[in-house]
């Protein structure tokens, strides 16, 4: 790790905990770091979604085309599954962050 890097990850800490002082800031930084673990979520689930509808076009037999289409289906299920879950846990923590 290079020296400018850690002076940069030690401002962007106390920046964090400076907003984290007054409710008002603690949930600005509760709103951004659930809204980055969204985005971050629905990429990952973006781009296992191309890769499993890539694989039913690439798909020869019936046995094949099904196990392409159960994929998509985890793969829909699981990424909405965990979007939902980090937005609850986001919400509660608001909440929880609130007098």
């Amino acid at each position: 790790m290079r020296l400018q890097t850690l002076a940069f990850v030690i401002l962007f800490l106390a920046f964090i905990l400076t907003l984290g002082r007054d409710p008002a800031g603690r949930v600005g930084v509760l709103v951004f770091f659930t809204g980055v673990g969204e985005v971050a979520l629905g990429l990952a689930a973006v781009m296992a979604l191309f890769r499993t509808v890539g694989a039913i076009g690439e798909a020869r037999g019936l046995l094949e085309h099904a196990d392409a289409l159960a994929a998509t289906t985890v793969v829909l299920a699981v990424g909405t599954a965990a979007m939902s879950a980090w937005l609850f846990v986001g919400a509660w923590c608001i909440q929880a962050s609130l007098p």
